[in-house]
């Protein structure tokens, strides 16, 4: 989940997710990240959730801290935030996709399958 968690923040800071001319015309630039409009609000929230659930887990990893069991229960709810967000701002605007948002869709699923499998090891869910 954490190697999922970066790549999806590089893609949603870096990756172009909207192109062509019409978004050219309308906002001066022609590729777009998710971050950017059109839709930024919903880029913008998924990438500070992501940041947070990445923050957490790598506190975790690469210190001598504990798994805060709290924490840990927040991540299913982080990992579908993060999915949901960024299937709102696809739904919004579907013309003139890039790369970015199919890499990022699927980062997204892949990440809040992360969160919910730690959810199940911090005993959120049960089987």
């Amino acid at each position: 989940m954490f190697l999922a968690g970066l790549f999806l923040l590089l893609d949603l800071f870096e990756f172009p997710w909207h192109k062509g001319l019409p978004l050219a015309i309308l906002y001066g630039d022609i590729t777009r990240t998710a971050i950017q409009s059109p839709n930024s609000l919903q880029g913008t929230l998924a990438f500070l959730v992501a940041v947070a659930m990445v923050a957490q887990v790598g506190m975790t990893k690469f210190t001598s801290q504990r798994v805060n069991p709290a924490l840990a229960k927040l991540q299913p709810v982080g990992g579908m935030a993060v999915l949901a967000l960024l299937a709102w701002k696809l739904a919004i605007e579907t013309s003139y996709l890039s790369i970015g948002c199919y890499l990022g869709m699927i980062l997204a699923v892949v990440l809040a399958y992360g969160g919910v499998t730690m959810g199940r090891e911090a005993g959120t869910f049960r089987r």
